[in-house]
């Protein structure tokens, strides 16, 4: 299993922003929207290229909520113990920060 720091799990995450918004400019919707319909199934364009960036945006899409899930469940830890000292340091935080496990797949 791979580990990550928080803070490759913060780059990823803005690194996977502007993959959407490359897609989201191209097509001209948002990637709500995109999702929404092609969770649906409701998206028939048969251009190979846009079949694919169908694919590889919706990909991106799922890397990018499931770091902000790890994101979110490794900070929850760090706060955890951050808040029972006096006051919270942010240089204290990031000093805490340890790697996340992440599945190979995600």
């Amino acid at each position: 299993m791979q580990q990550m720091t928080l803070a490759e799990i913060i780059q990823d995450i803005h690194a996977m922003d502007e993959e959407l918004w490359h897609y989201e400019s191209r097509y001209g919707l948002r990637t709500r929207y995109f999702i929404e319909l092609y969770q649906a199934g409701e998206l028939h364009d048969g251009d190979s290229l846009q079949i694919r960036d169908y694919s590889d945006w919706a990909a991106c899409y799922e890397i990018k909520q499931h770091r902000e899930e790890l994101y979110e469940t490794a900070m929850r830890e760090v706060l955890k113990v951050a808040k029972k000292q006096p006051g919270i340091s942010l240089s204290d935080l990031k000093r805490a920060w340890h790697p996340v496990p992440v599945p190979a797949a995600a």
